[in-house]
């Protein structure tokens, strides 16, 4: 009987200790994040690019946060801004633009396409290179110094064959590598281009993004204190972790959408708040 108690009793401190080193370090969590927020260093915040319409053309916009004011940036009557791509630092971005489209094989064809990037310090846009006539592009950047532009064209011999060339550029718009690639539809299918995993772990370590139960969770170190979202069934396509230490954006879509870029997506925008409510905005 007394070796019963006894253990009774052990189980019960063990249980209380337990339960106090759970919630020491739930607490130790809040304040390390608290001393981390309160310690961040914001960049500066002087302005942004996007591309509008102007004159009935895809062109590049610069808002200049200093004087509250938005301006032309770049524009053409020849070419047309297809895609903006800002590096993660948001220090530098290519741009690519197209003089014509036309259908081929009901993938879009682009001729005549031109790489350009944008110099920040100097608010000026640089020509890079021109680009080969493709069927499809794909650019993402692979981190914040180095840049990947994916081109796949339909070979002018074998109409078979698809070559995939895939240039990789620093974020200078120096060519770091040119490699080509030749897939034989009848064989090998048409190329994939995975984009790059997102950034599951937040720098400081403290928040890890996973999914449980077909929801995303994200998982607070070092308590394993779970932080649940109202996202179910949804396919993380990119993970921006704000410079302030308790934001969190994320690039999310429906897990039933089965493509291969982001543009070809229904995708919207989520922005969660650490230390407070989540908020979410549908692009």
């Amino acid at each position: 009987m007394r070796r019963l108690i006894n253990n009774i009793s052990f189980f019960l401190i063990a249980v209380l200790l337990l339960n106090c080193s759970d919630t020491d370090r739930g607490s130790f969590d809040e304040e390390i994040l608290n001393k981390q927020i309160k310690e961040a260093k914001l960049t500066e915040f002087n302005g942004f690019y996007f591309v509008g319409n102007y004159n009935g053309r895809p062109s590049l916009y610069r808002y200049d946060r200093k004087n509250d004011k938005i301006k032309i940036f770049w524009n053409s009557e020849s070419e047309r801004v297809i895609n903006l791509i800002t590096s993660p630092d948001h220090n530098s971005a290519f741009f690519i633009t197209k003089q014509k489209q036309r259908l081929k094989s009901s993938q879009p064809a682009i001729e005549r396409g031109r790489l350009y990037r944008i110099n920040y310090e100097l608010k000026k846009a640089e020509f890079i290179t021109q680009l080969e006539d493709g069927i499809q592009i794909i650019a993402y950047w692979l981190d914040k110094d180095r840049f990947t532009l994916i081109i796949n064209s339909i070979d002018k011999v074998i109409a078979s064959y698809v070559n995939k060339n895939a240039q990789l550029y620093n974020k200078f718009g120096k060519l770091l590598s040119d490699k080509t690639e030749i897939f034989d539809l009848t064989k090998d299918g048409y190329p994939i281009s995975r984009m790059p995993e997102p950034q599951y772990v937040s720098p400081n370590e403290m928040f890890t993004i996973i999914e449980k139960n077909d929801s995303l969770v994200i998982l607070q170190n070092p308590s394993d204190k779970e932080i649940k979202t109202n996202f179910y069934k949804k396919k993380l396509i990119q993970a921006d972790w704000a410079e302030n230490k308790r934001n969190l954006i994320l690039l999310l879509t429906d897990k039933s959408e089965n493509k291969d870029t982001i543009e070809q997506m229904n995708s919207f925008i989520a922005i969660l708040d650490f230390k407070g409510q989540e908020s979410k905005n549908n692009i």
